[in-house]
């Protein structure tokens, strides 16, 4: 994992990842964690492996549906399947907080 815990204001998780998701370009983020998020849609900025991008951010207006993160293809379909993706925090800044591969 990049950073650690600690440095983040919090630290929230997704919705674990399915295969589905993996051939999308969203990460689900759930109820429990739309705190951490602005109230309304909008773009935010999100840090994947230290290269920051601004994405798409949609809290959906149905209490029963996920919220959505635009990450895109590219870092969906680097996330391991059945795994939350762990979600870091810092400013204004969404950090995506995935394992570091073994080698």
């Amino acid at each position: 994992m990049h950073g650690t815990e600690h440095e983040y204001e919090h630290v929230v998780t997704s919705q674990p990842v399915n295969e589905s998701d993996r051939g999308s370009e969203v990460l689900r983020i759930p109820t429990s964690a739309l705190p951490a998020f602005p109230v309304g849609p909008g773009v935010v900025k999100v840090s994947v492996d230290g290269a920051v991008r601004s994405v798409l951010w949609s809290p959906r207006s149905n209490e029963r549906r996920s919220g959505t993160l635009a990450v895109g293809n590219d870092v969906m379909r680097s996330l391991p399947a059945s795994e939350p993706v762990r979600i870091g925090v810092k400013g204004d800044v969404f950090h995506l907080l995935v394992p570091c591969p073994t080698a």
